[in-house]
């Protein structure tokens, strides 16, 4: 059953397949073509899934969070980082990515767990799988982190792709391609393609009219050179 959403899980995926025919191929292969057929339709939409925001908190003295895909790391699928704000009440500010020489000469090299370091943290800066906000925070502090996301393939029966729920059809159909080519039935794959790229058509249509009332851009007025 789909979540209270309706959006499908990877198993729900497998079992479409095998209800629409091809049923004759493993689980494993079945979880191939889902994947592949995921990863096509959600790099056709973009706009949908890429953006999004993660909260969290640092305790007193903590300089860095683990990043995903780290376990239990913040910001899933992160790919990379936005903007960074502290929303604590009364605390409230955007911090500014550190600079490069900043972060290796004056804090990377230094114990950040000593007590005189601490402050309140006004940067950033991303390095091996760890976001490091800094100075080391005198108390404790909320997050919220705007960032890219990555795809990632789904594993589990439960997994949920990234895309919106009403992408579920469309997810189904580039599956079914890949069936249809496994299968060596490449006239029934271009007809399902065929269809596919109607819905390729209809999101365009939705990322034009995502932000309606968007200032138009403008060329600079370079006659007079």
């Amino acid at each position: 059953m789909p979540d209270v959403n309706g959006k499908l899980f990877f198993q729900e995926y497998k079992n479409e397949l095998k209800a629409r025919g091809f049923d004759g191929f493993s689980d494993i292969d079945l979880g191939s073509f889902v994947n592949r057929g995921y990863i096509h339709v959600a790099r056709q939409s973009t706009w949908y899934w890429e953006e999004q925001t993660d909260s969290f908190d640092l305790a007193q003295g903590a300089a860095s969070v683990d990043l995903w895909p780290t376990p239990n790391g913040e910001l899933p699928n992160f790919r990379s980082l936005d903007k960074l704000y502290v929303t604590t009440t009364g605390q409230n500010r955007k911090l500014k990515v550190m600079l490069k020489g900043d972060f290796f000469d004056n804090w990377l090299s230094q114990d950040l767990t000593q007590y005189q370091l601490q402050g309140a943290p006004d940067s950033y800066y991303i390095w091996q799988g760890k976001l490091y906000v800094l100075p080391p925070t005198s108390g404790p502090i909320t997050l919220l982190a705007h960032y890219h996301q990555r795809i990632s393939i789904m594993k589990n029966p439960q997994d949920q792709p990234l895309t919106p729920f009403h992408l579920d059809e469309a997810i189904i159909l580039s599956s079914l391609i890949r069936c249809h080519i496994r299968a060596s039935e490449p006239q029934l794959a271009a007809t399902i393609e065929a269809e596919l790229a109607e819905w390729f058509d209809s999101m365009r249509d939705d990322e034009q009219y995502l932000m309606a009332e968007e200032p138009e851009r403008t060329s600079p007025d370079d006659t007079w050179m």
